[in-house]
């Protein structure tokens, strides 16, 4: 360890770890095989004691094997809710229950898109625009005071899809909601050559993590993304 102090010029070894952190990237991203997930880690509880040291969240990167021939089963909506499949029209909706789902919660605090209506905006726009976007892959669900729930999905390399934004407005939560849109998501790319689902999501979110097993995704990667200092969730 003090060989390595010495290469990377950090001569207080009472700071070593410290100094480690400094020298990181933005983000990075450890093989399942370099963590246990009962461990802390280097996540935002670690290296907080000086204004200057950066803080970093957990994240898990989850995957699920698809099979385009298997048969999923999309439950029905609550009365009073439907679906809205992927049209230009509904662009600013699709960021309206981004925002409405997000900016208040943890992944604010490393996302700075969803602190605004306006960030919202132009991340949903970003992802509609690129050569990659899924349209098949992006429903919108309608409730009886609008858009409530959201999601998106692009291709990656290879034949992974990755999912991106999942999110149910807090008011209508614990209804199912998120399970329907990821379903219904996954019942829509027959045309696609895809053998693999991709998500990424927040450690602390448990329910959302519990959910994503339930429906046979495993964690693959642990990441570690800077914590935005200027801006804590309410």
């Amino acid at each position: 360890m003090a060989l390595v102090a010495k290469f990377l010029k950090i001569n207080d070894m009472d700071n070593f770890l410290s100094g480690i952190v400094r020298l990181m990237p933005d983000s990075f991203i450890l093989p399942e095989s370099d963590w246990n997930p009962g461990h802390k880690g280097l996540g935002q509880d670690n290296f907080q004691s000086g204004a200057a040291f950066k803080s970093y969240l957990k994240r898990y990167r989850m995957e699920l094997e698809f099979n385009p021939k298997d048969k999923v089963f999309v439950p029905e909506l609550p009365a009073g809710y439907s679906w809205q499949e992927w049209t230009w029209k509904v662009q600013e909706m699709h960021a309206d229950a981004i925002f409405k789902s997000f900016h208040k919660e943890m992944d604010c605090k490393i996302f700075s898109s969803f602190h605004t209506q306006g960030g919202c905006s132009m991340l949903m726009r970003e992802i509609c625009l690129r050569a990659d976007f899924v349209p098949e892959g992006t429903w919108l669900i309608l409730g009886p005071d609008g858009p409530c729930g959201s999601v998106q999905s692009i291709l990656q390399k290879g034949k992974t899809l990755a999912i991106q934004n999942v999110g149910v407005i807090p008011q209508e939560r614990r209804k199912g909601l998120a399970k329907a849109l990821l379903l219904k998501l996954i019942s829509s790319l027959e045309r696609y050559n895809i053998n693999k689902i991709t998500l990424e999501v927040t450690a602390q979110n448990i329910a959302a993590i519990q959910l994503y097993r339930g429906l046979g995704f495993r964690k693959t990667k642990l990441i570690y993304k800077e914590n935005l200092s200027f801006f804590t969730p309410s």
